[in-house]
C-alpha cells in the first residue's frame, strides 16, 4: 500500500476525495472509494471542485510551445 493509502486508509471515506481527485489512489482504494461516490453526494461535489481546481492549476502553468517545435515533430514523423 502505497503512503498515500496507509495514511488516509481510513473508515472515514470523505477523506479520500482528495487523492481521488488528483488520480493518486491505489486500485483497491480507488475502487472501495468509487463504491461510496455513487451515493454520497458531498464527496461528488468535493471531487468536481478539486478537479476542476487541479485543471486550472494546470492550465495557469501551461505555456505555448514553440514555434518550430511543428515543423520539427512533422518531420521527424517523415
Amino acid at each position: 500500500m502505497s503512503l498515500v493509502g496507509r495514511l488516509l486508509h481510513r473508515e472515514d471515506l470523505h477523506s479520500l476525495a482528495a487523492p481521488y481527485a488528483l488520480d493518486a489512489l491505489e486500485p483497491g482504494e480507488r475502487r472501495r472509494f468509487e463504491k461510496h461516490l455513487k451515493d454520497c453526494d458531498r464527496c461528488a461535489d468535493e471531487v468536481r471542485a478539486l478537479t476542476e481546481d487541479a485543471v486550472r492549476l494546470a492550465w495557469s502553468t501551461a505555456a505555448p510551445p514553440p514555434h518550430a517545435m511543428r515543423d520539427r515533430v512533422l518531420a521527424a514523423v517523415r
